[in-house]
């Protein structure tokens, strides 16, 4: 991809932020939410391994990462916009 499609793609992604309100982004938001904690449930489980509950803890980190990403993005976008 070359740097002038990055910047369009960019664009456009922020441009589908700008929403004041969002079915869908309260999905996305709510199913993360969910995961993280049945994620979070199998890592301090005490039926788990420690190898296993090293996996499970990177797994629940990454959500958080998702998330943070996400809202970090449209945040950005309003911003950019000045809506924000």
């Amino acid at each position: 991809m070359t740097n002038q499609e990055k910047t369009k793609l960019k664009e456009k992604l922020q441009n589908s932020l700008l929403f004041e309100y969002s079915d869908l982004w309260d999905g996305i938001l709510f199913i993360i939410e969910e995961a993280k904690q049945a994620e979070i449930g199998n890592a301090i489980s005490q039926m788990i391994d420690e190898n296993k509950r090293a996996h499970q803890c990177g797994r629940v980190e990454a959500l958080f990462d998702i998330k943070d990403l996400l809202i970090q993005t449209r945040e950005e976008a309003l911003k950019n916009a000045g809506r924000k």
